[in-house]
C-alpha cells in the first residue's frame, strides 16, 4: 500500500471517529439473504487475501451486515490472525478501514479493538506452570505466531486511524466465545497512565506489554519484525540503503539541500510528495517508541555478553574433554553448536535495534580475550604479527617455498570434472531415493535386464584395466618428491575414483617405507589435496595413525619400535601443519606424552613440537592451549631429574618454536651532539634560515676531532636530505671553505669516493642515495667549489665503469646489465644540475664531445622507458637546445667517430700551444700576472659578499657578536706562528744537503755518449724566438736545387763528427723530408695565432665565470701560475678509461 493511500484513509477514518457518516458509500437496497451475509463471513474469517479484496469490498458495499455484526467481529478478528504476507495485511487493513467507516467506530471498532488487545496480550506465568513442558511449548508457538501477525495488523490499523488507544476498546458480549488464554482484563492496564495525560498509543502499550517482562528476550524477533517494517513511520529512522542510517529531520534537511541545490524554483508537486513522505508519528510519538527500545536494548546487550562468556566456557570445557579422551563426544558437540547457533541468532537481531535507535553493540572480541587472559592465555599470542611472523625465522614456515608447498593446495574441481569428485555414498543413496520414490511407476526399472556373456566379459576387461591403472598409481608413490608431480598425482587419483580406490589408496599412504621419512611431507600433501572432495582419505588416514599411537603408547617397554614411533608422530606433525587433523587429536597426543615423562615420551613431545609448534602456536584457534601446553612443559622440566640429553632435547625443541625475544631492529645510539647537528641540517634547514643554521655550525667546537667526524659524516651524506634542499648544503659547504678549508676537501673526496663506490656496488637499494649524490656534486660545481675537469672526470667513469674502454654493444658488464637505464638518470642528473654552465670556452668544447659519447652510450642500451627517454631529450634541451638527437646506433656511432677524429686532429696544436706557453717569457709571465690579478678581484668580490653576509647574520645574532671578534677568530686560525730558530735551521740543513750532493756527484762516471748533438743553422723556423745555431765543425756548401743535402753523425774513436750526405730531391726520403717541414711551418704559424689571440680567450673564461653566483673557489687559491688547461681540448688520453 502506498504512503498516499495511507493517508487517505488515516483522514476518513479520523472523520468516522469524530462521527461524520455516509464516509463509505453503500448500495440503496442492501441484500439481507443469509446465504450471502453467511458465507461473506466464512470468508472473513479464512480468505483475506489481496485478490479477494475487491469481492469483498463489493460486498461490503451491497450486503445488509448490521445484523451479523458480532458474527463479523469474531470473523475479522479471527482472519487478522491468520494473515502473513505484506500484501495480506494491506487487504485487511483495508477491509477493516471499510467497515470502520461505514459502521463507525461504536459498533465495529471498539469491539475489534478488544479482541486484539487480549489477542497480543502475553500469557499469565501462572496459567502457564500449570501446563506440562509439551503443552507449554506448543502454548508458546502458537503464541509467536499470533503475535507475529497482530503485531504487523495493530500497528497499520493505528497508522491509518482505525484504531488510536486502549481506552477505545470495549468488551463484547461475545468475547468469551472466541478469547483464549489470558482473562485479564485490558483497560485496566491503561488506566494508570490517564493520569499522566493522553493515553499511550496503541502499538506503544502493545510493545510495554511484550517488552516489559521479558526477561529471556523471547519476543526479541517481534521486535525486529516490528522495526524493520515501521522503522520510519514510527521511529522516524531509515536503515535500508547504502548511506546507512538516517533520521527523519537529517532526511528532511538532506532533501531540501538537494532539491534546492538541483531546482531552486520548486513546484507544488514536489512540496507535496516532500511532505507525503514524512513519518506518520509526530516527534514525542517517536521518542516515546525509542525509549522502550533502549531501555529494552541494554538488557538485550547484558543478555549478549553472558550467552558469549557462557559459549566460551562451554567451549574450553569440551576442548578440554576432547584432549583428555582424544575423541570427539557428539552431545556436548550438538550443545555446543546449537549454543552457537542461538547466540548467533541474538546477535542479528540485537544488530537491527542498535542500528534503529543508533546505540553500539558490545564488544565481544574484547570479552573473549579478557575471559582468555584471565584463564592464564596468553592474549599477546593472538596478535597478527606474532601469529604469522615475528622476524627472522620465527613465523610458521622457514621460508617462501615452504608457505607455498604447505598452503598453496591445487583446486581439483578446476582441473577435473565435478562428477569424478562426488562422493560414492552420495551418489548410492541419491539412486535409492529415486528408486524409492516411484516403485509403482517404474516397475521394470528394479529388476535390470540380465547382461549376457560379452557384457559380462567387457565389464571384467574394464575393472582388471581400473585395478590395474590403480596398481600403476600406488606404484608411483615413493617417487612423489615434488610439488607438480604431487599435484598430477592427485588429478590422475581422481579419474580412478571410487570406494575401493580410495581404501587401496589409505591402505597404501599408511605402509610407509623404511628410512624414507622424506615421503612424508609430500604424501600429506596429496592427502590434504584430494581430501577437498574426498574427506574419508584423510579421516581414514588420521584415524588409523590415532589409534597406531595409542597402541604404541600401551608396549611402552618395546625399545625395538623407537622408529615405528618417530614415524608415526612425524606423520602426525605433517598432517597437523596441513590441518588436516583435528585439533583434540594432536594435543591429545601432547597431553599423553607430557603425563607420561619418560625418555620414549620426551622424544615423541620433542619431534611432534619440533615438526608442527610453529603451526600450532601461531594458529589463532591453537596458540592459546600450545603457549600454556610449552609453559606446563618447562615448568615440569624444571620439576624433574632429567638427563642433560632430555634437557637439552626439550630446550632445542621449546627454543625452536617459540625463540626467545630479541629487538627486531637494533636502533642506533646517537650522542646529543650528532643528534642535534642532524635535525639542524637534516629536519630544520630550509632556504629562509641557513645563514643562522651556517652560523650555527662555526660555533661548534671544531677543535674536537669528535664535532668533525659528525660535520664530516652529515655532509658526506646528501641522501639524507629533502631532495629540494640539497642545494642548500652546497652553499653551507662553500662558506665553510673559508674557515675549515682542509674539511671542506674531505667531503668532497667522501662523496666522489661514494659515487665510485656505488657503480662498483651497483645495489637497487641504494640508487637514491647514489642520485642525490650526483645532485650534490653538481651543485658544488655550480658554487665553485669544483673544476669543471672534475665533473667530466666522474660523468665519463659513470659511463665506462666496468666496460675497460668505451661501451660496446653485446658486451656484457657486470656493473651496467643491457636492462639497467640507472647510469643514464645519473647523467642527466648531473646536467640538468651544472649543464648549462658548460656554454663556451674549454668546458663547452668538453660537453659537445661529451654529449656526442653520451648519445652512443644511450644507444648502446636496450629500448629506453618512456622516463628515461623524456628525460634524455629534456637534458639535451636544456644544454644544448639545437643538438641534433640520432635516430640509431649507427648514426650516433657516426657521430662520436666525427668527435674523435677532430679532437685528434686539434691535440697536437694543443700540445704545442701548451710547450709555446712554458717557453714564451715576458708573454707568459704578463698572462699569469693577469690571471692572478682577475684572482685576485674575484677573491676580493668573495671577501666582501661574505662580509655583507656576516654583518646581516650578526644584526640577528642574540648575543650581539661584533663581526670583528668573527674576522679576528676566523684569522687567528689560518696563522700559524714560525719560529725564526727553526727557519734558519731548514736553511742550513738544505744547503748542507745540496753540497752533499754535488760532492756525491763529481765523481760519477759519464755516460759513454754524453755529448751535445752538433747543431747547425736551420731555416725552417726563422720565426724561432731561440738565438742562431752555433756553426757546425764542418759548414759546407749548399747543395745544388736538385739535391738535399743531410747530416750524417759518426764516431770515431773518442771523436764525434758529421758528414753531409746528398740525396736526390725526389726520392722518397727526400719528399717526406719536405712534406715534415711543411707541416711544421703550419703548425708553428698556428701556434703564433693561438698566442696572439690568447688575451682574448682569457677575457672569455673570465666573463663565462663571472656570471656564476659569487663564491669561494678553493682551487683558486693554490693553483699554478700556468693557465694551460684553460685552452686544453678533451682528448680520448685524458679519459679514464
Amino acid at each position: 500500500m502506498d504512503r498516499a493511500r495511507k493517508r487517505e484513509l488515516r483522514a476518513l477514518n479520523e472523520k468516522a471517529w469524530d462521527g461524520e457518516k455516509d464516509l463509505f458509500a453503500v448500495s440503496k437496497t442492501l441484500d439481507s439473504s443469509l446465504k450471502k451475509n453467511t458465507a461473506f463471513i466464512k470468508r472473513l474469517r479464512t480468505a483475506v487475501t489481496a485478490a479477494t479484496l475487491g469481492t469483498f469490498l463489493q460486498e461490503i458495499r451491497t450486503l445488509s451486515l448490521h445484523k451479523y455484526l458480532s458474527e463479523i467481529i469474531s470473523a475479522c478478528y479471527e482472519g487478522l490472525c491468520r494473515l502473513k504476507s505484506p500484501g495480506e495485511v494491506e487487504a485487511g487493513v483495508e477491509i477493516v478501514s471499510a467497515l470502520h467507516q461505514r459502521f463507525g467506530p461504536g459498533e465495529f471498532t471498539e469491539y475489534l479493538a478488544w479482541l486484539l488487545g487480549k489477542g497480543m496480550a502475553t500469557p499469565d506465568k501462572s496459567f502457564l506452570k500449570t501446563l506440562s513442558p509439551e503443552a507449554r511449548e506448543k502454548e508458546e508457538k502458537e503464541r509467536m505466531s499470533r503475535h507475529r501477525a497482530l503485531l504487523r495488523v495493530v500497528t497499520e490499523l493505528w497508522l491509518v486511524g482505525v484504531i488510536r488507544t486502549l481506552d477505545d476498546a470495549t468488551k463484547p458480549d461475545d468475547a468469551t466465545k472466541a478469547a483464549a488464554g489470558k482473562t485479564t482484563e485490558i483497560k485496566t492496564r491503561s488506566n494508570p497512565n490517564k493520569n499522566g495525560g493522553a493515553a499511550e498509543p496503541f502499538p506503544l502499550e502493545v510493545l510495554k506489554d511484550l517488552l516489559g517482562y521479558d526477561r529471556e528476550h523471547a519476543n526479541l524477533p517481534l521486535l525486529v519484525i516490528f522495526v524493520k517494517a515501521f522503522s520510519w513511520d514510527i521511529l522516524g529512522v531509515r536503515l535500508q540503503g547504502s548511506e546507512g542510517r538516517r533520521t527523519a529531520d537529517e532526511d528532511a534537511a538532506a532533501t531540501v539541500n538537494q532539491d534546492s541545490s538541483d531546482n531552486h524554483g520548486l513546484d507544488d508537486a514536489t512540496v507535496q510528495n516532500a511532505a507525503a513522505d514524512q513519518p506518520f508519528t509526530p516527534p514525542e510519538i517517536r521518542e516515546r517508541f525509542r525509549n522502550i527500545l533502549k531501555k529494552y536494548f541494554e538488557d538485550v546487550k547484558a543478555h549478549v555478553l553472558r550467552d558469549q562468556k557462557s559459549i566460551q566456557s562451554q567451549f574450553r570445557r569440551n576442548a578440554e574433554a576432547y584432549v583428555k579422551s582424544g575423541e570427539v563426544f557428539e552431545d556436548r558437540q550438538s550443545n555446543y553448536e546449537k549454543q552457537v547457533k542461538n547466540q548467533e541468532r541474538l546477535i542479528s537481531n540485537a544488530q537491527v535495534i542498535a542500528d534503529a535507535i543508533g546505540a553500539e553493540m558490545p564488544d565481544l572480541k574484547n570479552s573473549d580475550d579478557s575471559l582468555g587472559a584471565s584463564n592464564n592465555a596468553i592474549g599477546l599470542v593472538k596478535t597478527g604479527e606474532y601469529l604469522r611472523s615475528m622476524g627472522d625465522g620465527a613465523g610458521i614456515w622457514e621460508d617462501e617455498d615452504e608457505r607455498r608447498f604447505y598452503e598453496n593446495l591445487v583446486d581439483l574441481k578446476g582441473r577435473v570434472p565435478a562428477i569424478l569428485l562426488e562422493d560414492g555414498k552420495k551418489k548410492k543413496s541419491e539412486t535409492d531415493d529415486q528408486v524409492g520414490k516411484k516403485p509403482a511407476d517404474a516397475p521394470e526399472a528394479v529388476e535390470p535386464p540380465k547382461p549376457d556373456a560379452l557384457d559380462d566379459q567387457s565389464a571384467a576387461v574394464a575393472n582388471k584395466s581400473v585395478v590395474a591403472q590403480v596398481d600403476a598409481l600406488l606404484g608411483r608413490l615413493p617417487d612423489l618428491t615434488n610439488k607438480d608431480i604431487i599435484d598430477q598425482t592427485a588429478v590422475d587419483f581422481c579419474f580412478l575414483n571410487s570406494k575401493a580406490s580410495r581404501n587401496r589408496l589409505v591402505k597404501a599412504l599408511t605402509e610407509v617405507p623404511k628410512g624414507r621419512s622424506d615421503l612424508l611431507p609430500c604424501w600429506a600433501r596429496l592427502v590434504a589435496t584430494l581430501g577437498r572432495y574426498m574427506p574419508d582419505i584423510p579421516k581414514g588416514l588420521v584415524e588409523y595413525l590415532d589409534n597406531e599411537f595409542r597402541s604404541l603408547q600401551r608396549r611402552k617397554e618395546k625399545d625395538f619400535l623407537g622408529q615405528v614411533r618417530l614415524s608415526n608422530i612425524r606423520y602426525l606433525a605433517e598432517l597437523t601443519k596441513f590441518g588436516i587433523v583435528p585439533e583434540h587429536v594432536v594435543f591429545h597426543c601432547l597431553k599423553v606424552s607430557l603425563d607420561d615423562f619418560s625418555r620414549m615420551n620426551i622424544e615423541i613431545l620433542c619431534n611432534l613440537i619440533e615438526n608442527c609448534g610453529r603451526y600450532l602456536l601461531r594458529t589463532p584457534e591453537t596458540s592459546p592451549r600450545m603457549a600454556s601446553f610449552l609453559e606446563t612443559l618447562q615448568r615440569k622440566k624444571s620439576a624433574h631429574h632429567l638427563g642433560q640429553p632430555e634437557r637439552m632435547l626439550i630446550e632445542n625443541a621449546v627454543y625452536y618454536v617459540d625463540p626467545p625475544e630479541r629487538q627486531a631492529v637494533a636502533i642506533k645510539e646517537r650522542t646529543p651532539m650528532e643528534m642535534f647537528i642532524r635535525k639542524l641540517i637534516y629536519v630544520d634547514m630550509t632556504k629562509r634560515n641557513h645563514s643562522k643554521i651556517l652560523k650555527q655550525i662555526r660555533r661548534l667546537h671544531w677543535e674536537e676531532a669528535e664535532v668533525v667526524a659528525i660535520l664530516e659524516k652529515v655532509f658526506s651524506k646528501p641522501g639524507r636530505m629533502k631532495y629540494g634542499n640539497i642545494h642548500l648544503l652546497g652553499i653551507l659547504l662553500g662558506n665553510l671553505y673559508r674557515y675549515h678549508p682542509a674539511f671542506v676537501v674531505k667531503v668532497i673526496d667522501n662523496v666522489v669516493e661514494s659515487i665510485s663506490f656505488g657503480l662498483e656496488l651497483n645495489d637497487f637499494r641504494f640508487l637514491q642515495r647514489r642520485v642525490a649524490e650526483v645532485k650534490y656534486l653538481g651543485e658544488l660545481y655550480n658554487y665553485r667549489m669544483l673544476e669543471h675537469p672534475v665533473i667530466f672526470d666522474t660523468m665519463y667513469k659513470i659511463l665506462t665503469f666496468g666496460y675497460g674502454g668505451p661501451p660496446v654493444p653485446g658486451r656484457y658488464n657486470p656493473f651496467d646489465p643491457p636492462d639497467d637505464f640507472f647510469r643514464i638518470r645519473l647523467i642527466t642528473t648531473m646536467l640538468e644540475t651544472c649543464g648549462m654552465f658548460f656554454n663556451r670556452g674549454a668546458a663547452g668544447k668538453k660537453l659537445d664531445y661529451f654529449l656526442s659519447f653520451f648519445q652512443y652510450y644511450v644507444f648502446t642500451k636496450g629500448t629506453l622507458p618512456l622516463d628515461i627517454e623524456f628525460s634524455v631529450q629534456d637534458t639535451f634541451a636544456l644544454t644544448r637546445p639545437q643538438w641534433k638527437l640520432a635516430s640509431s646506433l649507427e648514426e650516433a656511432a657516426k657521430a662520436f667517430q666525427v668527435a674523435v677524429s677532430q679532437d685528434q686532429k686539434t691535440a697536437e696544436g694543443d700540445k704545442a700551444a701548451e710547450v709555446d706557453d712554458h717557453s714564451s717569457g715576458p708573454d707568459s709571465d704578463d698572462e699569469n700576472a693577469d690571471a692572478d690579478d682577475n684572482d685576485h678581484d674575484g677573491e676580493g668580490e668573495y671577501d666582501t659578499a661574505s662580509e655583507e653576509e656576516e654583518m646581516e647574520d650578526a644584526e640577528v645574532d642574540s648575543d650581539g657578536e661584533s663581526e670583528s671578534e668573527d674576522e679576528a677568530l676566523v684569522v687567528t686560525r689560518q696563522q700559524e706562528a714560525i719560529d725564526p730558530e727553526d727557519e734558519a735551521e731548514f736553511e742550513r740543513e738544505y744547503a748542507k744537503m745540496m753540497a752533499e750532493s754535488l760532492e756525491s756527484r763529481k765523481f760519477e762516471r759519464k755516460q759513454l755518449f754524453d755529448v751535445p748533438l752538433p747543431v747547425r743553422a736551420k731555416s725552417r723556423e726563422p720565426s724561432s724566438t731561440q738565438g742562431p745555431a752555433e756553426p757546425t765543425a764542418e759548414a759546407e756548401a749548399p747543395p745544388p736545387g736538385n739535391k738535399m743535402a743531410f747530416s750524417l753523425l759518426t764516431k770515431k774513436g773518442n771523436r764525434q763528427q758529421t758528414k753531409t750526405i746528398e740525396l736526390p730531391s725526389d726520392s722518397s726520403f727526400a719528399i717526406a723530408m719536405k712534406n715534415q717541414q711543411q707541416a711544421e711551418k703550419e703548425e708553428q704559424q698556428r701556434i703564433k695565432n693561438l698566442v696572439l689571440n690568447y688575451d682574448l680567450q682569457q677575457n672569455d673564461d673570465q666573463e663565462a665565470h663571472h656570471e656564476r653566483p659569487l663564491t669561494f673557489h678553493h682551487n683558486r687559491v693554490e693553483k699554478p701560475k700556468d693557465r694551460g688547461q684553460r685552452v686544453r681540448r678533451l682528448q680520448l688520453s685524458d679519459v679514464d678509461w
